[in-house]
């Protein structure tokens, strides 16, 4: 947790680190009251539990509200839990994420063999995948050595569990209960999500929400340095006043 202002809390992705938020949280920490957390790892949550665990971060800031951020696999928390408890989201961002997985024959088989696979070679085929992301996003060799040193201490049970919740996620006709301000921010050049596809069909869902394509970022956009979220967010803000003020 650092910072004075508003509470604003980061979910994190399939890595389920909020220690990966580590570019972005000092610039949003001058504005709000920045806290991230650790997704469970053990046993076989379900996204209920999840959304119970993000609700609780809030509680136990000892806040009624906050501005929920979910990047990726925790988008889908994240709008599980404006669908949940709508009264304790004030405003919904949601980062290079989706109701439901596109090619769920690639998910299915990736949560099928991940509790098999051994967890070193699982770690070995994350790295590998992790990298590519990194570098096309730009993440310098200091972050990405850092980001690697995050993620290493990831259970591989709570990877495995999360990659079989996604393969069973579909929250698309629900998108519509979502009642908070919602900005769905996607990469333009993120290749293992489509992100700018998702956010345009999920916010057209939405009704009212808005989208910022950022050009040039991938998947990883938020540990690179094509998106400074605390800049992106006073913008949205100030064009929300101004919409509502006409």
């Amino acid at each position: 947790m650092e910072g004075p202002g508003p509470l604003l809390v980061y979910i994190a992705g399939l890595d389920g680190t909020g220690e990966l938020f580590y570019k972005q949280a000092p610039s949003l920490a001058r504005s709000y009251r920045v806290v991230t957390f650790r997704l469970r790892e053990q046993g076989r949550f379900t996204y209920d539990d999840l959304t119970e665990d993000a609700a609780a971060v809030i509680r136990n800031a000892g806040e009624a509200r906050a501005t929920v951020v979910g990047e990726s696999f925790g988008g889908t928390i994240a709008m599980q839990l404006a669908i949940r408890f709508p009264e304790m989201v004030e405003r919904l961002v949601i980062v290079n994420s989706f109701p439901r997985f596109r090619s769920r024959w690639k998910i299915k088989i990736a949560a099928a063999f991940a509790p098999i696979v051994p967890p070193q070679l699982t770690w070995l085929l994350r790295r590998g995948a992790n990298l590519l992301g990194l570098m096309q996003d730009g993440v310098s060799a200091e972050d990405r050595r850092r980001f690697f040193q995050a993620v290493r201490g990831v259970r591989h049970e709570g990877y495995a569990r999360r990659l079989r919740l996604i393969a069973e996620l579909d929250i698309e006709n629900r998108l519509s209960e979502i009642r908070a301000p919602t900005l769905f921010i996607a990469g333009a050049k993120d290749y293992l999500v489509k992100s700018v596809r998702e956010a345009r069909l999920m916010a057209a869902r939405l009704g009212g929400a808005d989208v910022k394509i950022i050009d040039g970022a991938g998947h990883a956009c938020l540990l690179g340095n094509k998106v400074i979220l605390a800049d992106l967010l006073a913008e949205w803000i100030a064009q929300s006043r101004r919409r509502f003020e006409e």
